[in-house]
């Protein structure tokens, strides 16, 4: 019982992100941006990042696939210091 629950549930969050992907498709070009003014390397944004659009680069987050990016905006919403932004 309990796994057909947890089933459903898997299925509505993939059709959720699904929709984010094809609304980002049809997005004019964006970018994401990591403000170094804000940034205190708390490593937030990188580990809530499914898409493997950071990376750690000399001790430091770094954008390293912008390519990746689906504008999820899921690295906004857990970084506590406001250091990224999405650029339109």
């Amino acid at each position: 019982m309990i796994n057909k629950i947890l089933s459903i549930f898997k299925k509505e969050s993939n059709k959720n992100e699904k929709s984010k992907i094809e609304n980002s498709k049809n997005s004019k070009k964006r970018e994401i941006y990591i403000d170094y003014n804000y940034c205190k390397n708390c490593l937030a944004c990188y580990r809530a990042c499914k898409l493997n659009v950071f990376d750690l680069v000399d001790n430091r987050v770094k954008i390293v696939n912008k390519e990746n990016c689906v504008f999820c905006e899921a690295c906004l919403k857990v970084c506590r210091y406001g250091a990224l932004k999405i650029l339109n």
